[in-house]
């Protein structure tokens, strides 16, 4: 294969891939040495060798879109693995985890950490987990208004104003912990999280306004344009040429976007504490699932455990403890939630809410009714690979 593109790839995936890094490529080569070669040549050769983003920074982003599409673990792994290799720091790895609970959730960023702790125990890395926050929580809003202000340009008003006035409540918690919590942090350079909030975004599809508002962001504090096309170009690669093509045409519009950036509007603070958060998400925990809330939050304690602390303040403490709907109603919109996204970070979560379904009264029939109604919107497959899941969960209570 001695072409100056495949040449030029090879170079790149032996940085990136460290030792054995032709394994992947020499196995699929034993199936199709064509594709096998394209993966050399395009990924590596054409788009990852280009001069405009920094090698382990495009890692980064790589990780992130992988972290985006929530069933490529191997290759999620492989350039975690990468970025490594290229240079990039552990720690920011794990703060990357932050920016996936705020951007993409839980289930693939507690997927996530476990790969993390995986690659760390393989090189014998003594990880010194990230330090928790210190401070009483109190002051979420202004840390979040700020960091929204940074890192979303335009019209910002416009930004929460498309849908606060129908759930001013959804407004509120974007900006405390979305914003206050998680993409508040210094742990990652502006750069590198503008960057990867970008990469999420784009690589996860549909997103089209809050690409738009973070790219305009980005391009504010000095990202330039060239930079995000760098990026975007990536997508193709990890994502495919089609929410390419999508973000590309978000990225037009932002690029000839020139609104002034206005101050956000948002109800008072919440006096609340973090401790009054996490007591009420302990107690919510308890009732559904019958888990300590303080060995969810202790199961984190090696990488970050801020992170355990968020599921159980803000997962439970501020979502499922509210009283709008039902225990039992609210753990079936659950349980369709995660069987409609149907990818492989979804699974242990939707059997934990599966059994918290049971917990708090639904029936075997509810949530088997439940997950049946998914099939004309999120297609067969998806509700077979729910309900095989239920099946077992059902089993292992006899």
């Amino acid at each position: 294969m001695g072409n100056e593109r495949f040449a030029r790839g090879f170079d790149i995936l032996r940085k990136v891939g460290g030792e054995n890094f032709d394994g992947p490529v020499n196995s699929l080569a034993e199936v199709s040495a064509d594709l096998a070669r394209f993966t050399v040549e395009y990924p590596y050769g054409d788009v990852l060798s280009r001069p405009g983003l920094a090698l382990p920074l495009r890692q980064l982003c790589t990780v992130a879109m992988l972290l985006a599409d929530g069933s490529a673990q191997p290759q999620l792994k492989y350039h975690m693995a990468g970025y490594l290799n290229v240079g990039g720091e552990p720690r920011v790895l794990v703060e990357l985890m932050f920016v996936s609970v705020a951007l993409l959730g839980f289930p693939p960023t507690i997927n996530a950490v476990g790969l993390l702790r995986s690659i760390f125990a393989e090189r014998k890395l003594a990880f010194v987990p990230v330090e928790p926050a210190t401070d009483d929580g109190t002051e979420r809003a202004q840390n979040g208004s700020e960091a929204a202000s940074r890192l979303t340009g335009g019209d910002m008003q416009a930004y929460f104003g498309e849908f606060e006035k129908a759930s001013p409540d959804l407004a509120q918690l974007s900006v405390e912990f979305a914003f206050g919590e998680a993409l508040s942090r210094q742990g990652l350079d502006f750069k590198a999280k503008a960057l990867v909030i970008i990469a999420m975004l784009a690589a996860g599809g549909n997103h089209a306004a809050a690409l738009r508002r973070h790219i305009q962001g980005a391009l504010a504090q000095g990202i330039t344009r060239d930079e995000v096309v760098e990026l975007l170009m990536q997508v193709s690669v990890y994502r495919g040429f089609p929410c390419a093509l999508n973000a590309f045409a978000v990225a037009k519009e932002a690029f000839g976007d020139t609104a002034a950036s206005q101050p956000i509007s948002f109800r008072p603070a919440n006096a609340e504490t973090r401790q009054m958060r996490l007591e009420r998400g302990r107690a919510a925990l308890g009732k559904t699932s019958g888990a300590s809330g303080d060995a969810v939050v202790r199961s984190f304690d090696d990488i970050a455990p801020d992170l355990g602390r968020m599921i159980v303040e803000h997962s439970y403490g501020e979502i499922f403890s509210r009283r709008g709907i039902d225990a039992r109603t609210r753990e079936l919109t659950a349980c369709a939630a995660l069987a409609a996204v149907g990818s492989k970070t979804a699974e242990t979560p939707l059997r934990v809410h599966i059994n918290a379904a049971l917990n708090v009264g639904a029936s075997r029939d509810e949530i088997l009714e439940t997950l049946l109604n998914l099939a004309p919107y999120s297609g067969y497959p998806a509700v077979q690979q729910a309900v095989r899941i239920a099946a077992e969960e059902f089993g292992k209570r006899g």
